[in-house]
């Protein structure tokens, strides 16, 4: 177990100090999601009058569009110059290297969407309290994981079949609606007081199912 959660923080420190290095990927996607909630600013500050309406609205577009940005660019990275090849030889279980990929992917992508939640607040005027905005950085998180889980497997899979970058969004998108669905329908009812049951459940269940999912297949899914 100890050799097992070695791997892990390996696979994770390595991409973290890849990151501090050359900043490629939270520069670019935190540029990617400041646009998308500059983009609703300009659009639509004079027409909807509820800010909380609005803030929902562009933090959660920003985070499925920065978080796929995020992968594809986490995983052109690893796939350039052989580099995930490299890691594969290694003699670590492979679902070591899948569990460390996600958890820098989660911080790549929960680091941008807190400063997405600053943007929102500067440029849309979304003003939750303290507990609620503490609340949604709980929910930002727990997505940020489940999203991770299905983007690192569907982006490794696009890049080692040979297609396009494009197709990327394309597999990916369908399968974190219920990611995006269970976000947004929860920071509205932090923000109404709602009770959170049904959706948090939805939330937790498929993070942790798609992880799982995940873990048992990622062996296969880097095969050549």
């Amino acid at each position: 177990m100890s050799s097992f959660l070695g791997a892990i923080y390996r696979v994770l420190k390595k991409d973290l100090q890849i990151e501090r290095r050359t900043k490629q990927v939270t520069t670019t996607v935190a540029v990617f999601a400041l646009l998308v909630v500059l983009t609703f600013a300009f659009s639509f500050v004079q027409t909807l009058q509820s800010a909380a309406l609005l803030g929902r609205g562009a933090l959660w577009v920003a985070f499925v569009f920065a978080g796929t940005f995020g992968v594809t660019k986490t995983i052109e990275l690893e796939d350039r110059n052989g580099a995930l090849d490299g890691l594969l030889i290694a003699p670590i279980d492979r679902s070591a290297i899948y569990l460390g990929k996600v958890l820098s992917t989660t911080v790549f992508i929960f680091a941008v969407s807190l400063l997405t939640l600053g943007a929102t607040s500067v440029f849309l005027g979304y003003s939750p309290s303290m507990s609620t905005a503490a609340a949604i950085v709980g929910v930002l998180l727990v997505s940020a994981v489940g999203f991770s889980a299905i983007g690192v497997v569907v982006s490794i899979l696009t890049f080692r079949s040979g297609l396009d970058e494009l197709a990327l969004p394309v597999l990916l998108v369908p399968l974190v609606v219920p990611l995006l669905l269970a976000g947004v329908e929860l920071t509205a009812a932090l923000e109404s007081g709602a009770p959170l049951g049904g959706w948090l459940r939805l939330l937790t269940l498929y993070t942790g199912i798609v992880l799982l999912a995940g873990i048992a297949t990622f062996e296969y899914v880097v095969e050549e």
